[in-house]
């Protein structure tokens, strides 16, 4: 009998962090991971590329005050913004 267990990544994980999270932020992941049927690693590494796509800017209650929308779009009629703004709970 060969081998038994899980299949090679063509790009091998070999890296590890190691992050201390309150028992409130490791059940939010763990409940996403299990509803979207996927590895807790999953779910943080599309958090991730959330945080990268560049048409979402997120803010917190406390960077408001400073906040300037950037101007994505302009049209004849006016200016369109295109933003979305999401608030820590503070």
């Amino acid at each position: 009998m060969g081998n038994v267990g899980r299949p090679k990544l063509e790009i091998a994980r070999d890296k590890a962090i190691t992050i201390r999270l309150t028992n409130f932020e490791f059940e939010k992941i763990s409940r996403l991971a299990e509803k979207l049927k996927i590895s807790k690693t999953e779910t943080i590494l599309r958090g991730i590329k959330l945080l990268e796509t560049p048409q979402r800017q997120i803010i917190t209650r406390s960077q408001l005050p400073n906040f300037k929308p950037k101007i994505s779009k302009k049209s004849s009629e006016g200016v369109i913004e295109e933003e979305t703004i999401m608030f820590d709970k503070k």
